[in-house]
């Protein structure tokens, strides 16, 4: 009776086993269907684009949760909300309209090639009563007294130093609107400028009293200040006076 119940245990295990290699491999033998997964690990908040993404086969019963996508276009204009790993197909969870994600918690700032982010404090009266807002662009004026560079004639003077800077963003979690729209005044300011420029304006933070001039949108144009590839080494009032004359007609 012992071998008998033995054998019948060995036969029920047997059964079994064979039963679930059966079912699973029935499990695995579902639909293929092409969607759109990403070619490479997308961050969270990174705009999308049509290099990231590839088209891939999944076996229908293994795809998450959500509506997939079975062409590139339909993620044109989206952006991760989540990292999106390579490989992986995504659903309509895992993205959201690019407009819908404040500019402020980009995983990056868009700086163009060339240029460094800078960033300045402003107030109700150096900054247009907060008036500025991101995409515009500004004037910077610098207002010296002139005994910084010679005691001939020491008196203060005022002279626009920097032109067309770009405004990347303004002040920290602070959202402004466009250009007429009343708005509360932020502490800060972020321009894109060249790494050279970026030194002399340095200085005048320090030895200078700045203030901000709007331009009308008419105005808006990219002008490049001093060059990157030409380092200006030791800024000082030598300098600073060499380029914008601050003691001319002394």
């Amino acid at each position: 009776m012992f071998v008998f119940g033995v054998a019948l245990s060995l036969l029920a295990f047997l059964i079994m086993f064979a039963f679930g290699i059966v079912y699973a491999g029935r499990s695995q033998t579902g639909a293929t269907v092409h969607v759109i997964a990403a070619a490479r690990d997308i961050d969270a908040r990174e705009p999308i684009t049509l290099d990231m993404l590839t088209t891939s086969a999944f076996p229908a019963n293994t795809l998450p949760a959500g509506k997939t996508y079975t062409s590139l276009t339909q993620l044109v204009g989206f952006a991760a909300v989540v990292p999106i790993y390579k490989g992986e197909a995504i659903t309509d969870n895992l993205v959201t309209n690019s407009d819908q994600i404040s500019p402020s918690q980009s995983s990056y700032l868009p700086i163009p090639k060339g240029y460094v982010a800078m960033t300045l404090p402003t107030s109700e009266q150096q900054g247009v009563a907060g008036y500025i807002a991101q995409g515009d662009y500004i004037d910077v004026i610098a207002t010296v007294n002139t005994q910084q560079f010679s005691p001939v004639n020491p008196r203060s003077v005022a002279k626009t130093v920097l032109t067309n800077l770009y405004v990347l963003r303004v002040g920290p979690q602070t959202v402004v609107p466009r250009q007429g729209q009343p708005q509360g005044v932020s502490s800060s300011i972020t321009v894109v400028i060249t790494q050279c420029d970026a030194e002399y304006l340095d200085w005048l933070l320090q030895n200078a009293t700045l203030k901000y001039t709007l331009l009308s949108y008419h105005d808006y144009q990219t002008v490049p200040g001093c060059s990157n590839d030409t380092a200006p080494g030791l800024i000082g009032p030598t300098q600073v006076d060499g380029r914008w004359g601050f003691t001319k007609g002394s």
